[in-house]
């Protein structure tokens, strides 16, 4: 069986579309310096050697979604994706649940 190539179409923008695609631009640049300044926090939360630095890590390993790891924990995915950037804690049964969705074991030292 023959392989297929992908092909490009192009074509000229309409005039509506070129005026679409700049406000798309304007808006990425605007949210774009805060989307950065998350994810360097989130890469600071995850590095720190805590328990929560290494549930995030788990997190961030997981084969699981950030939105159906939220919701096997019963959180929402904007509360875990704040314990992801150190902006929030969380509470120890949310914490709990959270090792459980992640095959975690908490022990005491």
């Amino acid at each position: 069986m023959e392989k297929r190539r992908a092909t490009r179409v192009t074509r000229d923008l309409t005039p509506a579309e070129k005026e679409r695609l700049a406000a798309y631009r304007q808006q990425i640049a605007q949210e774009l310096p805060e989307l950065t300044a998350r994810d360097q926090m989130r890469k600071d939360a995850g590095e720190e050697s805590t328990l929560s630095g290494d549930l995030r890590r788990a997190v961030h390993a997981s084969e699981l979604s950030l939105a159906e790891i939220a919701v096997r924990v019963g959180v929402t995915p904007v509360v875990l994706d704040d314990f992801l950037t150190g902006e929030r804690t969380l509470r120890s049964d949310v914490i709990d649940r959270l090792a459980s969705v992640l095959r975690c074991e908490l022990t005491r030292l």
